[in-house]
C-alpha cells in the first residue's frame, strides 16, 4: 500500500512538472501585424489656399512589438504643397506641420485606410499690439 501510494505521488509530480515545463516553453501569442499604409499630408495657407511649399513636417508613431519606443519620420513638402508618407502603421500618429511666417500646427490623427489625405491649414501669426 505504501508503495503504491508512493508511486502514484511520483507520478503525480512527473506529471506536474511535464506541464509546467510544457508551459513555460511555449511560444506566447504572436501579435498580429497591423497593416501599413500611405498617408499623403497636404498644407495651404489658410486665407489663400495657396500651397506652402518647404514646410517641416513630423511623424510619429509607436513601433510595432515595442513598448516606450517611437519612430519618427521627418520630411518638407514639394512645390505643391504635398508629401507622401509611406509605411505608416494603420493607427494613432502624432503630426507636426512647421513653415517659415506661420503657425505651427500638431495633431493626433487617426490612420484609418491606404492613401489617406489630411489637409493642413496653416494661418499666418497674429501681429503683436
Amino acid at each position: 500500500m505504501l508503495r503504491a501510494n508512493h508511486l502514484r505521488f511520483r507520478t503525480g509530480v512527473f506529471v506536474g512538472v511535464a506541464i509546467l515545463l510544457f508551459c513555460g516553453v511555449s511560444k506566447p501569442a504572436q501579435q498580429q501585424p497591423i497593416p501599413e499604409v500611405s498617408l499623403t499630408v497636404v498644407v495651404k495657407e489658410a486665407d489663400t489656399g495657396d500651397p506652402i511649399s518647404q514646410a517641416r513636417l513630423t511623424l510619429t508613431f509607436k513601433q510595432q512589438g515595442k513598448l516606450h519606443r517611437s519612430i519618427t519620420y521627418s520630411a518638407k513638402t514639394n512645390a505643391q504643397g504635398r508629401y507622401r508618407f509611406t509605411n505608416i502603421p494603420k493607427e494613432t500618429v502624432r503630426l507636426l506641420v512647421t513653415a517659415e511666417r506661420h503657425q505651427s500646427f500638431g495633431k493626433e490623427i487617426e490612420v484609418e485606410e491606404d492613401n489617406q489625405v489630411i489637409e493642413v491649414k496653416l494661418k499666418k501669426p497674429q501681429p503683436l499690439l
